[in-house]
C-alpha cells in the first residue's frame, strides 16, 4: 500500500464557504441579518474581512495510481496528525476547546468546564454534555487531547494559537460563536464559517477538525499563510516514508486520481527516479478513450484512400466481375417482408369503386356505323 499526504492552500471565502466532505460534515446555517441572508453580491469582489487563509491537511492509502481503494483521512497518511500540528506550528502554546462533550472526556486541569443538556445524533432524550478549554503545548499534549481510542473530533473541536498576551475568556466568547450553535444531526454541523473572523481577531491561526471520508482531516484559517508549509509538511513525510501531494482544492473534496496524474507528469519532469505510485493495471474510463482514440487515429492513417471514380465500362452494380450480394439484415439475413395492415371494408369498397370510375371501357366489341356511312363506302369500291 501506497501512503499519502495531501495539502492544499487557498483563500476562504466566509460568505461563500463551500460545502464539506459530502455525507460526513456540513457547515451551520450561516448566521441571518435584518432576516435576510448575508452575502455579497454577485459579481462583486468580497470584502477583504470575509476571506481568510485555508489549509487543509489530510491523507491517504491505496494501491495504484487509480486509487480506486483508496481509504481516505490523516491517519491512513502514514503521518501522525499530533506530528502535523507541532511541525506547522514549533514550539507554540494552543488552546485546546470542546463542545458538546462528553462528561467522560473532561481532562485534567481544564479550565470554564459548563455541564448543560443537549441532545445526541438521533436521540431523543436530552444527555449530560460539557464544554471546556484548556492550554498545552509539545506533541505529546497534542496527542493526549486527540486520543487513540476512537474519532478526535469526538474528544476534541480544534486548538486556538495562543501566546502569553492572549485572554482565553474573550477568545473562548468568540469561539463560542464559531461552534455553539452546533448540532449533532448527520451529517453534523459543528461549525459557523461567519464567525471564524471574529476568532482570528484575538489568534493568529486556529485548527478545526474536519472529517473526511474515513478519517479526520485538519482545516487550519490563519490570517496569513504559514510559511515554508510545503517543506514542512515534505521533511515530515520523509521521516514517515510517505508522498506528498499537492491539491488545488481541499483534498477531502478532490479526487486522488486527479492529483496523482498531475503530480507524476511533473515528477517526470524533473526527477530521475521512477515515480513511487505503480500505474494502475485497469486504465479508467478516461484512460481507456484515450487510447481508443489513438487506435482509431493509427487505423485511419494506415487505411489506404478510396476512390470514388468508376470504370465506365463496369457495371456498378457489379465489381469484380461479380454480381452484388443482395443486402442482407441483422447478421446476415434477409430482410423480412413486413405485412400491411388489413384495410377496412369501407375503404376497400370506396377503392373498388374509385377503381371502375377510372377504368376506360372495353373496345372488344365493333362499333356499329350508321347505314348512310355504310352506302358511302361501298359507292366508293364499285367506282
Amino acid at each position: 500500500m501506497v501512503h499519502a499526504l495531501g495539502f492544499s492552500t487557498n483563500l476562504f471565502n466566509i460568505r461563500h464557504p463551500g460545502r464539506l466532505c459530502r455525507g460526513r460534515e456540513r457547515w451551520i446555517e450561516p448566521l441571518r441579518l435584518d432576516g435576510k441572508e448575508e452575502s455579497s453580491a454577485d459579481g462583486d469582489a468580497p470584502p477583504k474581512d470575509a476571506e481568510v487563509h485555508r489549509i487543509v491537511v489530510s491523507g491517504a492509502e491505496f494501491t495504484d495510481d487509480s486509487a480506486a481503494d483508496a481509504r481516505r483521512g490523516l491517519p491512513f497518511s502514514g503521518v501522525d496528525t499530533a506530528a502535523v500540528i507541532a511541525a506547522l506550528f514549533p514550539r507554540k502554546t494552543l488552546l485546546a476547546f470542546m463542545e458538546d462533550g462528553h462528561p467522560a472526556d473532561i481532562p485534567n486541569d481544564a479550565e470554564g468546564i459548563e455541564a448543560y443538556e443537549g441532545y445526541r445524533a438521533g436521540g431523543r432524550q436530552q444527555l449530560g454534555l460539557v464544554r471546556w478549554h484548556k492550554r498545552i503545548s509539545g506533541v505529546t499534549a497534542v496527542r493526549q487531547m486527540l486520543g487513540d481510542d476512537g474519532p478526535p473530533d469526538e474528544r476534541i473541536r480544534g486548538f486556538a494559537l495562543v501566546d502569553a498576551g492572549t485572554d482565553d475568556d474573550v477568545l473562548m466568547e468568540r469561539i463560542f460563536d464559531l461552534v455553539g450553535f452546533s448540532t449533532l444531526d448527520s451529517p453534523p454541523a459543528r461549525y459557523q464559517p461567519q464567525a471564524i473572523p471574529a476568532v482570528l481577531e484575538h489568534t493568529k491561526a486556529i485548527v478545526l477538525i474536519h472529517r473526511d471520508k474515513h478519517g479526520p482531516a485538519l482545516g487550519i484559517y490563519a490570517t496569513g499563510t504559514i510559511p515554508k508549509l510545503a517543506d514542512k509538511l515534505a521533511k515530515l513525510c520523509g521521516k514517515e516514508g510517505s508522498l506528498l501531494v499537492p491539491f488545488a482544492i481541499p483534498p477531502m473534496l478532490a479526487r486522488w486520481d486527479r492529483a496523482l496524474s498531475e503530480l507524476r507528469t511533473e515528477w517526470m519532469q524533473s526527477k530521475d527516479e521512477e515515480f513511487p505510485v505503480p500505474p494502475s493495471p485497469d486504465p479508467g474510463p478516461r484512460d481507456r478513450r484515450q487510447r481508443r482514440g489513438r487506435r482509431r487515429q493509427g487505423e485511419e492513417s494506415t487505411e489506404e484512400p478510396r476512390s470514388d471514380e468508376t470504370d465506365e465500362t463496369e457495371d456498378p452494380k457489379v465489381k469484380g466481375g461479380e454480381p452484388e450480394a443482395p443486402a442482407k439484415g441483422r447478421r446476415g439475413r434477409k430482410p423480412r417482408k413486413t405485412k400491411s395492415a388489413p384495410e377496412d371494408d369501407a375503404s376497400k369498397d370506396e377503392a373498388d369503386s374509385t377503381d371502375e370510375a377510372d377504368r376506360p371501357k372495353s373496345t372488344s366489341k365493333t362499333k356499329k356505323q350508321p347505314a348512310s356511312e355504310a352506302a358511302s363506302a361501298s359507292e366508293a369500291s364499285e367506282e
